[in-house]
């Protein structure tokens, strides 16, 4: 059974659906497209879902360890942590204990039974009816523990994760742009953790009691027949041996791909759900139909051969089981019928030997959760893994740019600074060395020597390209399509670093980036302008006062009536109800919105693409007065007006572009 290979252009994208949005529409701009086109993350891509890497059992133990050992040792934690842990252990060992105790009251019960002592027959089942019932309270207690346990570990991890996938550093935005060999790091985050956790839980009570069985039953089957407890050991050893060795590596390596291509087909339903208006236009339903078609025969042939190692695996247990059952009176009976052991041992010996035999099978029993406990830990591993090289990159990169700006002297005048983009054949490829500019400084934008190649390939954007903006400039971009222009943009904002060269620019918390495609946060109309600031910060006041300020900017720029449809704070899915030019005119809303003085830098790319000329010209001139620096990425001649110069790039035949900058 072979997976179907993947056609090309149909590679699944592997990353969070919602980051579509959540982020502008740069992958296809990044790789020298148009901004805002369809072009896929994962397109040309190996497909990983189908053939994750292979782990080793020492990368295994390693991504164990990772997940396991912080939870147990953070300061902020621990405790909570090991006094949960030791009562979940010490509710499996009473477990264990009455189960001991149970077998014991058997005993007497059945000997009572086969000689005809109905007293002392009704005195023990009284007993065993007792610890019987008493075992419930100890069962419940249990399980509330383990299933708390399992909630807060998930708890703690995801934290974590969040903290270095979703924090300044834009861990997430890098994930989805510089690695296409993790897929689904939503799922990973979400559900594999939560699985990981649960497992992990289950299996180590189960390993415990598990222990406590064999422990303290062996003694007792030691003593009533030392050749039953040997061939209790290698009856286990043999069958454990066999298991591992043909069932439980394989079963890994198939639940890790069955995972990987499980989430590619709820991606697919996902992107089917996201595009639903886009696709209902195309008369596209055939082929969404195909592709999810597809998709589905792939986690279906992953899931016979799944299933293929399962049926083997439960095969051969379901025989070792039924073995079990009677193995045991090889030694006892010849014991029973020289009269050695009386009935109630053997019985007993057989009981306990079934109790040890059942804890010694639940490793092998549990092989399917082990085997997603391995596929899961080792998808965990891997985000964990690079969002923690991302941190340790931008720590790197943080205490260089501070050792740079140390030494860096004032930018000369911007016709003196500016350089054309140059055609030499140097390949050199390394970071884009991104600064902040010392707040008071005159500059607002310096570019030394820059260089950029797309996310792939060898071919560059820019070459070498240098100048610098002051307070009261604004640039202009132009050029056409696949000339590095909303790359440019998002090099400046710390997005991408694939190149060489230094920027020096304005701190990020005075500048403000304007996307062609606008991210709507869900919630109300107050929270989308308020973007990324909370309303929840201001009080009853300032929020009045920014209520009307809000309302007169949005009545401005033309959707004032957004307002009174829908008032300031009613949650509502606007990302689905505006229109492209309506989102475009509410995301100029989030620049305006800023006090006077708080934004020195706004970075804008295409941002109005879907409005019309007369309302294009009402956000300029409003944006003007609130800003007086900025760079926009267009294409209309109407942009030329409100904007000081214009730097136009031209492609080479030979890879690369000339750059010029005009006086406008």
């Amino acid at each position: 059974l072979k997976t179907p290979p993947c056609p090309a252009g149909w590679s699944r994208a592997p990353q969070l659906p919602a980051a579509d949005r959540a982020q502008p529409p740069i992958a296809a701009a990044a790789m020298g497209g148009k901004a805002g086109g369809g072009a896929d993350p994962g397109a040309g891509t190996k497909d990983v879902s189908d053939n994750p890497k292979a782990v080793n059992w020492m990368q295994l133990a390693r991504a164990m360890w990772t997940l396991w050992v912080p939870f147990f040792t953070d300061p902020a934690v621990r405790m909570k942590a090991w006094a949960m842990l030791l009562t979940v252990v010490g509710l499996v060992f009473l477990q264990v204990w009455a189960v001991l105790k149970i077998s014991d009251q058997s005993k007497d019960m059945t000997n009572a039974l086969h000689k005809l002592h109905p007293d002392q027959f009704w005195q023990h089942l009284r007993i065993l009816v007792l610890i019987t019932f008493s075992i419930a309270p100890l069962a419940f207690t249990h399980h509330v523990l383990s299933g708390a346990l399992s909630l807060e570990w998930r708890r703690y991890l995801t934290h974590r994760l969040f903290a270095r996938y979703i924090n300044s550093d834009q861990a997430f935005y890098r994930l989805k742009m510089e690695d296409t060999t993790i897929d689904n790091p939503d799922q990973r985050i979400a559900q594999d953790v939560n699985d990981f956790t649960h497992i992990s839980i289950f299996l180590l009570e189960h390993f415990v009691r598990d222990i406590g069985t064999v422990f303290t039953s062996t003694y007792t089957v030691y003593l009533i027949s030392a050749s039953t407890c040997y061939m209790m050991f290698g009856f286990s050893l043999v069958y454990t041996i066999i298991m591992m060795k043909c069932f439980a590596s394989p079963l890994m390596r198939v639940q890790r791909r069955v995972l990987g291509l499980e989430a590619d087909l709820r991606y697919v339903l996902v992107r089917l759900r996201e595009n639903a208006e886009s696709i209902a236009f195309f008369q596209g339903a055939h082929l969404e139909k195909e592709r999810s078609e597809f998709f589905l025969a792939r986690a279906v042939s992953a899931g016979y051969k799944k299933l293929l190692i399962e049926s083997g695996y439960h095969s051969f247990l379901g025989v070792m089981e039924h073995v079990s059952r009677f193995v045991s009176f090889i030694p006892l009976a010849p014991l029973y019928f020289e009269s050695t052991v009386s009935y109630g041992q053997m019985m007993q010996a057989h009981m306990l030997f079934m109790h040890i035999e059942r804890s010694m099978f639940d490793f092998t029993r549990s092989l399917d959760k082990i085997a997603g406990l391995g596929a899961q830990a080792a998808r965990i591993i891997e985000v964990w893994d690079a969002v923690e090289k991302y941190e340790q990159e931008q720590r790197r990169l943080d205490l260089s740019a501070d050792d740079a700006s140390t030494d860096a002297g004032e930018s000369s005048d911007e016709d003196e600074n500016f350089k054309g983009c140059e055609s030499d054949s140097d390949n050199e490829l390394d970071k884009v060395h991104v600064i902040n500019l010392a707040h008071g400084s005159r500059e607002r934008l310096v570019v030394s020597d820059l260089s950029l190649f797309p996310p792939s390939g060898d071919v560059p954007l820019l070459k070498h390209l240098s100048f610098a903006m002051y307070d009261q400039d604004s640039v202009l971009i132009t050029g056409p399509s696949g000339t590095g222009k909303s790359t440019l943009l998002r090099v400046i904002g710390g997005l991408f670093s694939r190149g060489s060269g230094q920027i020096q620019r304005t701190a990020l918390n005075r500048s403000f980036f304007v996307p062609q495609s606008p991210y709507l946060y869900e919630g109300s109309l107050r929270e989308n302008v308020m973007y990324p600031r909370r309303a929840a910060d201001l009080s009853a006041k300032d929020l009045n006062e920014q209520g009307a300020t809000i309302t007169s900017i949005l009545e401005s720029l033309g959707i004032g009536y957004l307002v009174d449809r829908h008032g300031l704070d009613a949650a509502v899915e606007f990302d689905k109800m505006l229109s492209g030019g309506e989102k475009q005119r509410l995301n100029f809303a989030r620049v305006l919105v800023r006090n006077p003085g708080e934004l020195s830098f706004v970075l804008l790319d295409e941002a109005t693409s879907a409005l019309d000329e007369a309302n294009e010209t009402v956000a300029y001139q409003m944006l003007r007065q609130s800003v007086h620096c900025y760079v926009s990425v267009g294409h209309r001649m109407n942009l030329k007006k409100f904007h000081t110069k214009q730097l136009m790039l031209e492609k080479m035949p030979e890879g690369g572009c000339t750059a010029q900058m005009l006086s406008l």
